[in-house]
Protein backbone atom coordinates (compact mmCIF):
# COMPACT_ATOMS: atom_id res chain seq x y z
CA UNK A 1 0.00 0.00 0.00
CA UNK A 2 2.11 3.38 -0.85
CA UNK A 3 0.05 7.02 -0.73
CA UNK A 4 0.42 8.26 -4.47
CA UNK A 5 -0.73 11.76 -3.62
CA UNK A 6 1.00 14.40 -2.39
CA UNK A 7 0.45 15.48 1.35
CA UNK A 8 1.77 17.41 3.66
CA UNK A 9 5.01 16.19 5.51
CA UNK A 10 3.13 15.45 8.84
CA UNK A 11 0.02 13.76 7.37
CA UNK A 12 1.85 11.74 4.89
CA UNK A 13 4.21 9.86 7.74
CA UNK A 14 0.84 9.66 10.14
CA UNK A 15 -0.75 7.36 7.17
CA UNK A 16 2.08 6.42 6.26
CA UNK A 17 2.35 4.58 9.82
CA UNK A 18 -1.46 3.83 9.86
CA UNK A 19 -0.51 1.96 6.76
CA UNK A 20 2.23 0.12 8.23
CA UNK A 21 0.38 -0.99 10.47
CA UNK A 22 -2.72 -2.65 8.11
CA UNK A 23 0.68 -4.30 6.78
CA UNK A 24 1.84 -5.31 10.08
CA UNK A 25 -1.89 -6.72 11.37
CA UNK A 26 -2.18 -8.39 8.34
CA UNK A 27 0.55 -10.62 8.83
CA UNK A 28 -1.26 -12.90 11.00
CA UNK A 29 1.32 -15.17 11.44
CA UNK A 30 3.38 -12.60 13.62
CA UNK A 31 0.00 -11.27 15.71
CA UNK A 32 -0.39 -15.13 16.46
CA UNK A 33 3.27 -15.22 17.49
CA UNK A 34 3.11 -12.40 19.62
CA UNK A 35 -0.07 -13.30 21.55
CA UNK A 36 1.51 -16.75 22.40
CA UNK A 37 4.42 -14.99 23.73
CA UNK A 38 2.30 -12.95 25.79
CA UNK A 39 0.80 -16.13 27.05
CA UNK A 40 3.44 -17.67 28.03
CA UNK A 41 4.51 -14.76 30.18
CA UNK A 42 0.77 -14.01 31.78
CA UNK A 43 2.15 -14.57 35.27
CA UNK A 44 4.28 -11.52 35.06
CA UNK A 45 1.65 -9.83 33.20
CA UNK A 46 -1.52 -10.48 35.82
CA UNK A 47 -1.46 -8.26 38.32
CA UNK A 48 1.59 -6.12 37.18
CA UNK A 49 1.83 -2.91 35.60
CA UNK A 50 2.59 -2.95 31.62
CA UNK A 51 3.51 -0.83 28.79
CA UNK A 52 2.70 -1.51 25.36
CA UNK A 53 5.42 0.61 23.31
CA UNK A 54 4.01 1.91 19.89
CA UNK A 55 0.59 0.44 20.50
CA UNK A 56 -0.71 0.75 16.89
CA UNK A 57 -4.24 -0.48 16.94
CA UNK A 58 -3.77 -1.53 20.89
CA UNK A 59 -4.56 -5.57 20.44
CA UNK A 60 -1.77 -6.75 22.86
CA UNK A 61 -2.96 -3.80 25.10
CA UNK A 62 -6.44 -5.13 24.84
CA UNK A 63 -4.66 -8.52 25.04
CA UNK A 64 -3.15 -7.73 28.33
CA UNK A 65 -6.01 -6.33 29.93
CA UNK A 66 -7.91 -9.43 28.96
CA UNK A 67 -4.71 -11.26 30.95
CA UNK A 68 -5.87 -9.29 34.52
CA UNK A 69 -2.82 -6.73 34.12
CA UNK A 70 -3.89 -3.92 37.18
CA UNK A 71 -2.69 -1.37 34.48
CA UNK A 72 -1.74 -0.80 30.98
CA UNK A 73 -0.39 2.03 29.06
CA UNK A 74 -0.05 1.74 25.60
CA UNK A 75 1.79 4.19 24.57
CA UNK A 76 1.61 5.67 20.80
CA UNK A 77 3.19 8.71 19.26
CA UNK A 78 1.01 9.01 16.05
CA UNK A 79 -2.72 11.01 16.58
CA UNK A 80 -4.54 8.58 13.87
CA UNK A 81 -3.34 5.30 15.67
CA UNK A 82 -3.85 6.67 19.23
CA UNK A 83 -7.49 7.71 18.15
CA UNK A 84 -7.90 4.38 16.91
CA UNK A 85 -6.91 2.59 20.51
CA UNK A 86 -8.77 5.27 22.23
CA UNK A 87 -11.52 3.68 20.52
CA UNK A 88 -10.64 0.39 20.66
CA UNK A 89 -9.81 0.18 24.48
CA UNK A 90 -12.34 2.49 25.71
CA UNK A 91 -14.37 -0.09 27.82
CA UNK A 92 -11.48 -0.87 29.66
CA UNK A 93 -10.83 0.74 32.58
CA UNK A 94 -7.37 -0.68 33.17
CA UNK A 95 -5.80 0.90 30.09
CA UNK A 96 -5.12 4.07 29.41
CA UNK A 97 -3.53 5.63 26.11
CA UNK A 98 -0.97 8.24 26.04
CA UNK A 99 -0.21 9.69 22.87
CA UNK A 100 3.75 9.98 23.26
CA UNK A 101 6.72 8.60 22.03
CA UNK A 102 8.16 6.04 23.68
CA UNK A 103 11.27 7.58 24.64
CA UNK A 104 9.79 10.41 26.27
CA UNK A 105 7.49 8.78 28.30
CA UNK A 106 8.05 8.76 32.17
CA UNK A 107 5.20 6.46 33.80
CA UNK A 108 4.06 7.38 36.97
CA UNK A 109 4.98 3.66 38.69
CA UNK A 110 7.45 1.37 37.81
CA UNK A 111 6.74 -0.86 34.69
CA UNK A 112 6.84 -4.87 35.07
CA UNK A 113 6.34 -5.51 31.44
CA UNK A 114 6.85 -3.70 27.78
CA UNK A 115 5.77 -5.22 24.62
CA UNK A 116 6.37 -4.07 21.60
CA UNK A 117 7.44 -4.83 18.05
CA UNK A 118 9.93 -2.20 16.72
CA UNK A 119 11.90 -4.67 14.45
CA UNK A 120 12.73 -3.72 11.05
CA UNK A 121 13.56 -6.13 8.14
CA UNK A 122 17.08 -5.75 9.33
CA UNK A 123 16.56 -5.64 12.95
CA UNK A 124 18.03 -1.90 14.33
CA UNK A 125 16.86 -0.01 10.81
CA UNK A 126 13.33 1.19 12.07
CA UNK A 127 12.68 1.58 15.66
CA UNK A 128 14.40 -0.51 18.11
CA UNK A 129 16.69 2.35 18.70
CA UNK A 130 13.91 3.81 21.47
CA UNK A 131 14.07 0.88 23.80
CA UNK A 132 18.06 1.92 24.20
CA UNK A 133 16.51 5.75 25.08
CA UNK A 134 13.84 4.89 27.52
CA UNK A 135 13.40 7.08 30.49
CA UNK A 136 12.18 4.13 32.55
CA UNK A 137 13.78 0.50 33.35
CA UNK A 138 11.15 -2.23 32.72
CA UNK A 139 11.51 -5.54 34.87
CA UNK A 140 10.53 -7.54 31.77
CA UNK A 141 10.31 -6.50 27.67
CA UNK A 142 9.21 -8.80 25.53
CA UNK A 143 10.50 -9.57 23.08
CA UNK A 144 13.89 -9.19 24.99
CA UNK A 145 16.38 -10.57 22.20
CA UNK A 146 16.76 -10.65 18.45
CA UNK A 147 19.08 -11.65 15.81
CA UNK A 148 19.88 -10.76 12.02
CA UNK A 149 21.21 -14.10 10.39
CA UNK A 150 22.74 -14.20 7.30
CA UNK A 151 24.02 -16.12 4.82
CA UNK A 152 25.49 -17.07 1.78
CA UNK A 153 24.07 -18.83 -1.30
CA UNK A 154 24.55 -20.05 -5.22
CA UNK A 155 22.70 -17.77 -7.09
CA UNK A 156 22.14 -20.62 -9.80
CA UNK A 157 19.64 -21.95 -7.46
CA UNK A 158 17.51 -18.49 -7.13
CA UNK A 159 17.92 -16.87 -10.66
CA UNK A 160 14.89 -16.33 -13.16
CA UNK A 161 13.69 -15.14 -16.27
CA UNK A 162 12.99 -11.73 -13.95
CA UNK A 163 15.91 -11.52 -11.97
CA UNK A 164 18.28 -12.98 -14.48
CA UNK A 165 22.57 -12.63 -13.23
CA UNK A 166 22.75 -9.73 -15.30
CA UNK A 167 20.02 -7.75 -13.26
CA UNK A 168 22.06 -9.66 -9.66
CA UNK A 169 24.84 -7.96 -11.19
CA UNK A 170 23.29 -4.54 -11.27
CA UNK A 171 21.97 -4.96 -7.66
CA UNK A 172 25.82 -4.45 -6.23
CA UNK A 173 25.99 -3.28 -2.85
CA UNK A 174 22.52 -2.82 -2.48
CA UNK A 175 20.54 -4.82 0.09
CA UNK A 176 16.88 -5.60 -2.11
CA UNK A 177 13.83 -7.47 0.23
CA UNK A 178 12.03 -9.65 -1.36
CA UNK A 179 14.60 -10.40 -4.05
CA UNK A 180 14.03 -14.32 -4.34
CA UNK A 181 11.26 -16.36 -2.57
CA UNK A 182 13.88 -18.38 -0.20
CA UNK A 183 13.92 -22.35 -0.16
CA UNK A 184 14.86 -23.00 3.37
CA UNK A 185 18.14 -23.76 5.28
CA UNK A 186 19.63 -20.42 3.55
CA UNK A 187 20.27 -18.85 6.98
CA UNK A 188 23.43 -20.30 8.81
CA UNK A 189 25.26 -17.39 10.94
CA UNK A 190 24.61 -14.02 12.55
CA UNK A 191 25.75 -10.85 11.68
CA UNK A 192 24.00 -8.66 14.30
CA UNK A 193 22.16 -8.91 17.74
CA UNK A 194 20.40 -7.01 19.63
CA UNK A 195 18.91 -7.42 23.69
CA UNK A 196 17.69 -5.13 26.42
CA UNK A 197 18.95 -3.90 28.23
CA UNK A 198 22.76 -4.39 26.67
CA UNK A 199 21.45 -2.95 23.28
CA UNK A 200 23.16 -3.42 19.98
CA UNK A 201 25.76 -5.89 18.51
CA UNK A 202 27.54 -6.15 15.75
CA UNK A 203 30.94 -6.09 13.89
CA UNK A 204 33.01 -7.20 10.34
CA UNK A 205 31.49 -10.64 9.33
CA UNK A 206 33.94 -12.67 8.10
CA UNK A 207 32.61 -15.28 5.01
CA UNK A 208 36.00 -16.27 2.86
CA UNK A 209 34.99 -19.99 4.42
CA UNK A 210 31.42 -20.05 2.73
CA UNK A 211 31.05 -20.40 -0.97
CA UNK A 212 28.00 -19.05 -2.99
CA UNK A 213 27.87 -15.88 -4.59
CA UNK A 214 24.54 -14.42 -2.51
CA UNK A 215 24.30 -13.16 0.48
CA UNK A 216 20.97 -13.09 2.38
CA UNK A 217 19.70 -11.99 5.86
CA UNK A 218 16.97 -12.83 7.69
CA UNK A 219 15.56 -11.51 11.18
CA UNK A 220 15.01 -13.59 14.05
CA UNK A 221 13.08 -12.77 17.25
CA UNK A 222 13.69 -14.60 20.11
CA UNK A 223 12.26 -15.36 23.63
CA UNK A 224 14.79 -17.14 25.94
CA UNK A 225 16.71 -18.29 23.44
CA UNK A 226 13.60 -20.09 21.46
CA UNK A 227 12.23 -18.53 18.56
CA UNK A 228 9.47 -16.07 18.40
CA UNK A 229 8.82 -15.48 15.09
CA UNK A 230 11.26 -14.34 12.16
CA UNK A 231 11.13 -13.87 8.17
CA UNK A 232 9.45 -15.88 6.00
CA UNK A 233 7.84 -17.50 8.52
CA UNK A 234 5.28 -14.25 9.31
CA UNK A 235 5.49 -12.49 6.12
CA UNK A 236 5.49 -9.50 7.13
CA UNK A 237 9.62 -9.78 7.46
CA UNK A 238 11.17 -10.71 3.83
CA UNK A 239 14.43 -12.31 3.40
CA UNK A 240 17.20 -9.35 2.36
CA UNK A 241 19.43 -10.21 -0.43
CA UNK A 242 22.82 -8.76 -2.42
CA UNK A 243 25.24 -9.70 -4.72
CA UNK A 244 28.62 -11.23 -2.70
CA UNK A 245 31.30 -8.64 -3.42
CA UNK A 246 33.68 -9.33 -1.23
CA UNK A 247 34.70 -11.87 1.95
CA UNK A 248 33.92 -9.47 4.82
CA UNK A 249 31.39 -7.22 5.30
CA UNK A 250 29.75 -4.55 7.95
CA UNK A 251 26.35 -3.51 8.83
CA UNK A 252 26.07 -0.05 10.64
CA UNK A 253 23.16 1.72 12.01
CA UNK A 254 22.99 5.90 12.30
CA UNK A 255 20.47 7.72 13.60
CA UNK A 256 17.94 9.06 10.71
CA UNK A 257 15.67 12.01 10.93
CA UNK A 258 13.26 9.31 12.00
CA UNK A 259 14.44 5.74 13.84
CA UNK A 260 17.94 4.70 12.25
CA UNK A 261 19.21 3.52 9.07
CA UNK A 262 21.62 0.98 7.66
CA UNK A 263 25.05 1.07 6.60
CA UNK A 264 26.37 -1.67 4.35
CA UNK A 265 30.22 -1.81 3.08
CA UNK A 266 32.20 -4.58 1.95
CA UNK A 267 35.74 -4.21 3.81
CA UNK A 268 37.52 -6.73 1.28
Amino acid sequence: MDILNELPPDQFREVDDLLAFVSIYDDRRRTKAFLRLLRRHRRAIRGGVCVEAGCGFGIFSEAMANMGARKVYAVEQNPILARIARKRLASYANVEVVEEAIQQFRPPEPVDVLVHDFFGQLLYDEDLWALDHLRFQPQLVLPSQAELAYGVVDSRDYVDESVTPDVLAGLKGALVSGLFEEKGGELRGVAVSWNYPTGLSTGPVDIRDRPGDLLVFGLRILDNGETVCEAARCPNWSYVWTPRAGDRFLLRFVPDVFGSKCLFEWLE
